[in-house]
């Protein structure tokens, strides 16, 4: 008994794993707000420099109004956006229009974006 108790456990926690698709991701997405987890501090984007995320098919650019600021090798898997050189990111909630994702680092952060065709 305890063994098939054991078993769908498992497969209901694999269930509940969201498989978000890439092209949902495709596009640019501009920051909301970034909030450190562990001090509650919120930290909203200047007026004048529009910083955002491009989402192209293989590669994830940091961008400012000015350049880019940083780009990786992107894929993703589950509910998470692996970045080759850095780590993962968790999606924490991903609609056509918003999306929320938690990193950790260099300390638990939070960061909202919003997707929109101009700054």
């Amino acid at each position: 008994m305890k063994h098939i108790l054991g078993i769908l456990l498992a497969c209901a926690i694999l269930g509940c794993t969201q498989n978000h698709k890439k092209k949902a991701l495709l596009g640019n997405w501009y920051f909301v707000s970034s909030t450190d987890m562990e001090t509650g501090a919120v930290e909203l984007p200047e007026q004048d420099n529009v910083e955002f995320v491009r989402f192209g098919p293989d590669s994830l650019y940091l961008m400012s109004q000015s350049d880019t600021i940083n780009y990786f090798a992107w894929r993703i898997k589950g509910d998470s956006i692996l970045l080759n050189e850095f780590g993962a990111v968790y999606i924490k909630a991903l609609t056509k229009d918003q999306l929320i994702v938690e990193y950790d680092f260099f300390g638990m952060m939070r960061l909202e974006l919003t997707k929109r065709k101009n700054p």
